[in-house]
């Protein structure tokens, strides 16, 4: 495996294409995907009812869908800062152990880069990283219960990492694919209208893939 990925970065990396130059600028508009599954790591919360003394596992919704916008500024061929915006959504779902259904909207605001491989090529091969904030409103419907909507929502440190390839469709515009994964601080509570206390936490971490249209500046 490590002998083919070798050959494949140096069959990419002889390939000659459009670098970007030092003080380029790149805007990117993607379209993000991000499939949940419970018993991991991915896309799960952990609710908890204090009062009670219950407490289980519940996924953020449905798979989540959403946009991202991005601005690159190049310092180097081979390295691009920035800032991104994105938003999304996963839709109502019923959750694991509550058989409650929940939903949750996500926007976050980080400052990213790029680090490249093989800026010279027209398959250019990079490595994502970004750090910021991220809101998180998570409604979860007691109402069999005999409670309502609670929303929990928590605004903290985010961040991903992540592994991407463009490919160049001329000597503007470009198609990205990136994977990440996705990590966050996420805890609140507060009690319900019968009086118990709720909390969901610890983190909502996720694993999302992108794709994503870049034009050079």
């Amino acid at each position: 495996m490590r002998k083919f990925l070798f050959i494949l970065v140096s069959l990419l990396t002889a390939m000659s294409g459009y670098a970007y130059q030092t003080g380029d600028f790149s805007a990117g508009l993607a379209a993000v995907y991000s499939p949940l599954e419970l018993g991991t790591a991915w896309g799960e919360v952990y609710v908890g009812d204090q009062t009670a003394s219950t407490y289980h596992d519940a996924k953020l919704g449905k798979p989540g869908l959403g946009g991202e916008l991005q601005a690159l500024y190049f310092v180097s061929p081979r390295v691009g800062v920035g800032l991104s915006f994105q938003d999304q959504y996963f839709a109502k779902d019923l959750s694991s152990g509550w058989y409650l259904y929940n939903h949750t909207h996500m926007q976050n605001y980080m400052a990213v880069g790029h680090v490249f491989f093989n800026p010279q090529s027209p398959w250019k091969v990079y490595t994502a990283l970004g750090a910021g904030v991220a809101h998180t409103r998570f409604t979860m419907d007691f109402t069999r219960e005999g409670g309502g909507n609670e929303k929990f929502d928590y605004t903290g440190f985010a961040y991903y990492a992540g592994l991407g390839i463009e490919k160049e469709i001329s000597s503007r515009l470009s198609l990205g694919l990136e994977a990440r994964y996705n990590g966050q601080k996420f805890h609140e509570g507060h009690n319900r209208c019968d009086g118990h206390h709720i909390t969901v936490r610890p983190k909502a971490n996720f694993m999302s893939f992108l794709v994503r249209l870049i034009y050079r500046i």
